[in-house]
């Protein structure tokens, strides 16, 4: 079963978390989401700001347009 997490025109958002690891080769800035309300994505903003390995969080927003798949 499908769960639709938004809706036509809706706004949905990500965490833009910047790692400062400097004993890690790899990415240094990691996506986390998406989440459908802006209080989702500060609750876990809180969450990843806590880390000592996290340098910035960032709430990133898209605004959603649904189109037909050929």
């Amino acid at each position: 079963m499908a769960r639709q997490m938004v809706g036509d025109g809706d706004d949905v958002y990500r965490l833009r978390v910047e790692l400062h690891r400097p004993d890690w080769q790899g990415e240094t800035v990691q996506f986390y989401g998406p989440f459908n309300s802006i209080g989702a994505a500060r609750g876990q903003r809180t969450v990843y700001a806590k880390r000592s390995w996290v340098k910035d969080v960032q709430i990133q927003t898209a605004y959603t347009e649904w189109s037909d798949v050929q």
